[in-house]
């Protein structure tokens, strides 16, 4: 669920135009995503899995603030 989310946030980042915030927020999902990748190896404890959700749904939101701003 939490790897789904993340690729949802980078694909909808992929279509906002370029700009810094959007360059931040690409970042922050793709070290995300290792994190959540890294789990393929070993299973993370329930409070890890809890952390990264609610970053990625903090993430979401920004996403979201973004998509709602006027492109200057």
């Amino acid at each position: 669920m939490v790897k789904a989310s993340l690729d949802n946030i980078v694909l909808r980042l992929s279509v906002l135009p370029p700009r810094p915030e959007v360059d931040e927020l690409r970042a922050k999902a793709a070290d995300y995503r290792r994190e959540a990748d890294a789990w393929t190896s070993t299973y993370p404890a329930a409070e890890e899995k809890e952390r990264l959700m609610k970053r990625a749904l903090k993430l979401h939101a920004e996403v979201a603030k973004l998509e709602r701003q006027p492109v200057t």
